[in-house]
């Protein structure tokens, strides 16, 4: 079973998608590459990147939710994270064991492919897994030999949750916080209203020519920004219906907007609190 699949969706940039229906991304420049997260950490990462690159690598975390930081352990270094989401990465450590029943369940459904592979002990993935981290500052470079990836701070699904721009491509890897599925609903996500502000910082300091987020293996258009934020600017008009958490059960609401220009892909979905 081959359990990583990288796209190389730009030149020398790498969308790597796992079984667990998430997807990491590695930036290969002359000198150094970087990998925006880490994946579940059911399956060693570090296997995969070896494969594209033998540069020295950076990581750096969008945020600290199991899908994106799980595989940390794999690697020995230190990485990068904004301060808030430390406290995340805790929260989701100890959720370990609902998360996966959870996918399991959906596994034997028949909606979604196998999350691990055959041989995978969840007792020994259970326990805390440490792992070293480095403050991110807002605005931080990150020169990989004549390609500079750009870390900005983007409050949202998470109040800590990082996007890079990566300036040769001028793509935004935006971790959970743009796709066609937008949950800022948790207790440690942000407001709607400063989520809304980075959306428009985004649209006035950057070039952006796609988007890459972490549950889509294609590229989403510079447009989409401006389609969450109409969604975010009328998700008061009585359109939006009940949402309900699968695997916690607390309720939010969710508002349906079309998408036209985003292929195998007709809805964005804004999951949100009540007022």
């Amino acid at each position: 079973m081959i359990y990583f699949t990288p796209y190389e969706t730009a030149p020398s940039l790498f969308h790597i998608y796992e079984p667990g229906d998430v997807h990491c991304t590695l930036i290969v420049g002359r000198e150094r590459a970087l990998l925006f997260d880490t994946g579940y950490g059911f399956c060693d990462i570090k296997e995969a990147v070896t494969a594209l690159t033998d540069l020295p690598l950076t990581i750096v975390n969008s945020h600290g939710h199991l899908d994106h930081a799980g595989g940390n352990f794999r690697f020995a270094q230190e990485i990068y994270i904004h301060p808030y989401e430390r406290q995340v990465y805790d929260l989701y450590q100890a959720e370990k064991e609902s998360l996966m029943d959870r996918m399991w369940s959906l596994y034997q459904q028949g909606k979604k492919p196998r999350p691990w592979p055959e041989g995978f002990s969840r007792q020994d993935y259970y326990p805390y897994k440490p792992c070293s981290f480095v403050d991110l500052t807002d605005g931080q470079t990150f020169d990989l030999g004549g390609r500079i990836v750009e870390a900005i701070f983007f409050p949202g699904h998470t109040r800590g949750c990082v996007a890079l721009y990566d300036h040769q491509s001028g793509l935004l890897l935006a971790g959970d916080n743009l796709g066609h599925s937008i949950w800022i609903m948790f207790e440690q996500s942000a407001s709607l209203a400063e989520y809304r502000s980075c959306l428009c910082r985004l649209k006035d300091d950057f070039e952006i020519k796609g988007i890459l987020g972490s549950h889509y293996s294609g590229i989403y258009p510079a447009s989409l920004i401006d389609t969450v934020m109409q969604c975010v600017n009328q998700r008061d008009d009585g359109r939006s219906t009940l949402f309900i958490h699968p695997r916690k059960g607390y309720k939010a609401l969710r508002r349906k907007v079309p998408l036209t220009d985003v292929p195998g892909v007709s809805s964005l979905y804004l999951v949100y609190p009540f007022d």
